[in-house]
Order: structure tokens, then C-alpha cells, then sequence
């Protein structure tokens, strides 16, 4: 009886497992299926790309050899042309312009008259301190011979004496202002405006005329903080001037200022330019390069031949007819060039033209390879 109670238990045990066994089967098997599935069609995928690979065609391609040469790191910074002295040259009394014997533009020597003014007037005045003066020196000569004979009193003479002194003093002054009516120039230079005209009444004070001096001009440009270690030990600077067709001269360091001039943090540095012929005017407007260091065997290409990744860049270069990533890191700015760090090597031959198009293992066609960068403009 116990016998064939456990066989019925043990019977629908059995039949209860037999379901679950059947599940557990079939959900592996389509596990395995699908396993199988995603293989194939992986192998499909590869063997599709492998053959499109076969079927495309070489994608042609320009390459530039890396090899190593002289690079600047310089700055351009923009800048203003200056005279090197800015006169303006004032009247030292008033009175009318009777003359001017000078015209804008002219070259004039220093002394020589700029303008004449009116002197009747200073001449009246030096007359008439003269004729008193005379007279006054005539009086001490008397007075003088007097107290010799103890005729008269020394205070007398003393009285006489410092007003013959006063006369003096009004005579110089007197003659001073006559001489100031004929107006010369201080400096020698060019006499870039005439602002006094025959006829105009001027006070003291007023502007007569400005001279500019040319031969040499300053040319002032504020350097950055982030930069101005950079111009500490400068000596000289190239000068670049667009309105003159791109005029490049040698600028020489006179002066850099130890404090910021503006809230931009601007340190004001001056470059002497020589200008013998005149034709750098001051009020152009010019770019000073500044070299901040000089790599002599650096890696350079071209900026577009870089690809950005996020924050990383990429080249590609050709290796045995097929395109090969490099992930580069940049250095030194130059133009539209870059300096290339880290990533190539001497020979490689990096993809300029058509790398756009490419991925990685790509058959590609050398069309031309090139020595230098600025061959590929011409290409």
C-alpha cells in the first residue's frame, strides 16, 4: 500500500516536470537560434564591407612629407604709426600776421620763420623804455660824479642806480617780445599745418603752426599681458604696412612700459622706424610680429589637413596604398600652418588633400606628394 502511494506521488511529479523540461528546452534552443542569427548576420555585415571595399575604388589623395624646418611662434599684433615728434608751435605774444613765408607740407629748418606779426607796437614800447633808459643813465653819470665829490647823498644814488637797473630789466623784456613777433621754428621738420593766416589777429597762446618730424616715425602697440615676456628681451620687431603694398621693415625696441595703460591690460611697447623717403605717414595703421620662440626642426602642416574629434584631432597618413588614422596633439600657430607635437614622425606621409572623404583602411591613389606646404596651394 506505502508501495504504490509513493509511485503515484512520484508519477505526478513527473508529469508536473515534463512542461518546465519542455520550456527550459525551447527557450534554449532559441537562444541558440538567435545567437546563430546575430553571427551570420555579423559575418554578412563584414563580408558586405569587405566587399565594398573591393568594389570602391581608390580615393585620390595629395600627401605632404613631413619634414622638419624652421618655425616661429610669433603673435600679430595691430599697431600705429606716429611721428616721431608732434610740435605745435604757439604764438609768445599777440598781434596781427602780417606775413607768411612758409606753405603746409614744406620742409623747414629750425630757426627759420614760420610767421611775421605786427611789430610797430613792440617796437613803440622798446623805443620808449630806451629813451628813458638813456635819460636814466645820464641822471646816475651825474648823481655818480657827485657823490665821487660827496656833493649829493648816497641814497641817492642807490635811488637812481635801481631804477636805472629796472629800465634794464623792462628794455630786455621789451626787446624779447619785438624778436617774438617774428615766429620761428623750434624743430626742424615738416610743416604739416599752417593755422596762422595773413591778416587773422592771434593772442598769446594761440597756434600758429604744427611741425611733424618724419624721417624717423615711432610705431606704438599695446602688448598683452599673457605676452609681454615675450618682448622683455626683444630687440627688434618686423613692421608690416598693408597700405603700402605690405611694406615690411625692422622696427627697433625704444621703449616698453613697466604698467598697463588700459583696462585691457595693454603694455604700451614702442619700435623706431627709420623713413628717410617719407613715405610711412603717421596715422597708418600697421601689424608687428612678435616671436615668441623659434623651433628650428618642427613637424608643420597645413590646418585644414587636421580633423577634430571632440576634443582630440586627427591625420591621416599613407601606409602601402591604404589611409591610416593618427591621433596628433598641436603646438605653435604659424599662418595656416600648426606645428605638430606628437603623432608623426619624420617621413611619414600625411593625406592634405581628399582626407575628408577617407576611413580608416581605405585603399587610396597617390596623385602627387609634396615637400612643403605652400607647394599644395599650387596644386
Amino acid at each position: 500500500m506505502e508501495t504504490s502511494s509513493l509511485r503515484y506521488k512520484l508519477l505526478r511529479f513527473v508529469w508536473w516536470l515534463i512542461p518546465w523540461l519542455m520550456v527550459a528546452v525551447l527557450t534554449v534552443g532559441v537562444v541558440m537560434l538567435f545567437g546563430r542569427v546575430v553571427e551570420k548576420q555579423a559575418r554578412l555585415a563584414k563580408a558586405k564591407q569587405e566587399a565594398m571595399k573591393n568594389v570602391r575604388p581608390p580615393t585620390k589623395i595629395i600627401t605632404l612629407v613631413m619634414t622638419p624646418r624652421l618655425l616661429k611662434d610669433k603673435i600679430d599684433l595691430p599697431a600705429e604709426i606716429e611721428p616721431l615728434e608732434d610740435l605745435t608751435v604757439r604764438a609768445e605774444v599777440g598781434g596781427q600776421v602780417l606775413e607768411v613765408p612758409v606753405k603746409e607740407g614744406q620742409e623747414v629748418k629750425r630757426g627759420q620763420i614760420l610767421a611775421r606779426l605786427d611789430d610797430r607796437d613792440y617796437l613803440s614800447a622798446l623805443r620808449r623804455v630806451e629813451a628813458n633808459y638813456k635819460l636814466a643813465k645820464a641822471e646816475y653819470n651825474r648823481i655818480s660824479a657827485l657823490a665821487e665829490k660827496r656833493v649829493t647823498a648816497k641814497s641817492q644814488l642807490d635811488s637812481i642806480e635801481a631804477q636805472l637797473k629796472d629800465l634794464e630789466a623792462q628794455m630786455a623784456a621789451a626787446n624779447l617780445a619785438l624778436t617774438r613777433t617774428a615766429i620761428s621754428a623750434p624743430i626742424a621738420g615738416r610743416l604739416n599745418r599752417q593755422k596762422a593766416k595773413e591778416g587773422d589777429f592771434i593772442a598769446k597762446g594761440d597756434p600758429v603752426a604744427q611741425i611733424l618730424q618724419t624721417n624717423r616715425v615711432k610705431v606704438r602697440v599695446g602688448v598683452p599681458e599673457s605676452d609681454v615676456a615675450a618682448v622683455f628681451e626683444l630687440e627688434e620687431a618686423e613692421v608690416v604696412i598693408e597700405a603700402l603694398g605690405g611694406l615690411r621693415v625692422r622696427g627697433r625696441k625704444s621703449f616698453l612700459s613697466h604698467q598697463p595703460s588700459t583696462l585691457a591690460r595693454l603694455y604700451d611697447l614702442e619700435l623706431m622706424l627709420e623713413n628717410p623717403d617719407g613715405r610711412i605717414l603717421p596715422g597708418m595703421f600697421a601689424r608687428v610680429e612678435l616671436i615668441k620662440e623659434v623651433y628650428p626642426r618642427a613637424l608643420v602642416i597645413p590646418l585644414y589637413a587636421v580633423i577634430a574629434q571632440g576634443e582630440q584631432h586627427y591625420v591621416f597618413v599613407e601606409n602601402g596604398g591604404l589611409a591610416k588614422k593618427r591621433f596628433i596633439t598641436l603646438g605653435a600657430l604659424e599662418g595656416w600652418q600648426v606645428q605638430v607635437v606628437k603623432g608623426l614622425s619624420p617621413q611619414d606621409k600625411v593625406i592634405v588633400v581628399g582626407h575628408r572623404l577617407l576611413e580608416e583602411d581605405q585603399p587610396v591613389e597617390v596623385l602627387k606628394t609634396v615637400q612643403d606646404p605652400r607647394e599644395i596651394i599650387g596644386s
